[in-house]
């Protein structure tokens, strides 16, 4: 199975690297490619070798959002309903603000809660999200919408034992 490589730290991913018997260098430009070119296929990654770029795309994903459902309120507020690869579907709202573009990620598939203004109403707990997953949303956003976010809002529940 392979592992979604943005769970890694630029530090684990430098390690990865090594592991893959490339410099410790290469982690530095994979990370630049999904964190400021916000590429969605390691074949985008064009100053890495057609042979690290291989080795990447059998090792790790990517993890690129599918929009699912996309609606835009009178304001401007556009909401977000993603398909996260995993058979779950989570909601991110982006908002815009005259200091900057903010967005509202999820945490969480489902939740406990059950607040009455909340998609996730009534949608049962499955599981919290990686880090990752958590930063693809903003990325899955500021490509759709070819905007940079300024702020982030986590929405989710603190699951106890």
């Amino acid at each position: 199975m392979k592992r979604k490589i943005k769970d890694f730290s630029i530090e684990e991913l430098k390690d990865e690297m090594i592991r893959l018997g490339e410099k410790a260098f290469r982690a530095t430009q994979i990370w630049e490619w999904l964190y400021v070119e916000n590429v969605s296929s390691f074949e985008d990654m064009t100053n890495l070798s057609l042979e690290l770029r291989n080795k990447l795309d059998e090792e790790y994903e990517i993890g690129t959002y599918k929009i699912i459902k996309k609606l835009e309120s009178k304001d401007g507020t556009k909401k977000f309903l993603f398909d996260i690869l995993d058979g779950n579907a989570i909601e991110t709202v982006l908002m815009d603000y005259k200091f900057g573009k903010s967005i509202c990620v999820s945490t969480q598939v489902g939740c406990k809660m059950g607040c009455k203004f909340c998609a996730s109403t009534g949608i049962e707990f499955v599981r919290s999200l990686s880090a990752g997953e958590i930063v693809e949303q903003i990325l899955a956003v500021q490509r759709e919408e070819q905007v940079k976010v300024s702020n982030v809002v986590f929405m989710g529940i603190r699951r106890t034992t």
